[in-house]
């Protein structure tokens, strides 16, 4: 077993942050990811003009905040198993009333069947014991017509020094350097998408209805309930 997937498998054991981390990663991991996630919230925005979205495992809720303030006519629930990231998350939106945060677990949502419009995820299912049951539980909670757009960490992404070179200059010299390090643990290879997700998600509703992307600093997975397009 390699050294990266011993990690990786170390980090699905706890899926949520304990206390100390999620206090760390708010001081630290929120800084880096604050400029890719408005990029996605300005996706976001642009493409729904009302509804609801879920953000699952919105960790101290900034993309949640962001998609908020941007567009007031959305309903924004973030959702994350720790409690302490619950709580940072309910704090920075103190003055944003159509975001909110609740504690609970992706593999159980506390959602109607059919009640929201958009799933979105980012960092998360790397961290997920049952990630073929969280995707069941997406399906299960979106509207016919809706999606769930998931992203991820992806190796591939910084694999050539021009695209190393472009992030660096986007985000920083962290990033450039140590993107593709942790991505590679904090995140899925192209060919686990291939030969493990895409295959889970062939068991899933969201049976081909699914693409990957790498765009940005992410791979991302869109994944459709149905033929009806995101309004």
């Amino acid at each position: 077993m390699s050294v990266t997937r011993f990690i990786k498998d170390l980090l699905r054991k706890r899926e949520a942050i304990p206390t100390p981390g999620a206090i760390i990663y708010g001081a630290t991991v929120t800084r880096v990811l604050r400029k890719p996630e408005t990029k996605i919230a300005n996706d976001i925005v642009g493409k729904l003009k009302g509804g609801t979205i879920l953000d699952l495992g919105s960790g101290p809720g900034f993309l949640s905040t962001e998609i908020a303030r941007k567009s007031p006519g959305l309903q924004v629930c973030g959702i994350d198993l720790s409690r302490q990231m619950g709580k940072s998350a309910t704090r920075h939106a103190r003055r944003v009333g159509n975001a909110q945060f609740v504690f609970g677990n992706a593999a159980r949502l506390p959602f109607r069947d059919g009640s929201i419009d958009l799933v979105v995820s980012t960092g998360v299912f790397h961290h997920l014991k049952s990630p073929r049951v969280v995707f069941e539980e997406c399906y299960r909670v979106l509207k016919t017509g809706g999606e769930a757009w998931i992203y991820d960490g992806c190796p591939e992404v910084f694999k050539y020094q021009a695209d190393r070179r472009r992030l660096g200059r986007e985000y920083g010299f962290l990033v450039s350097h140590f993107g593709r390090t942790v991505s590679a643990i904090h995140g899925f290879t192209r060919e686990e998408y291939e030969t493990d997700i895409k295959v889970m998600l062939q068991q899933t509703g969201f049976k081909d209805s699914c693409e990957m992307v790498l765009t940005d600093i992410w791979m991302k997975i869109t994944l459709k309930k149905g033929r009806q397009r995101l309004r």
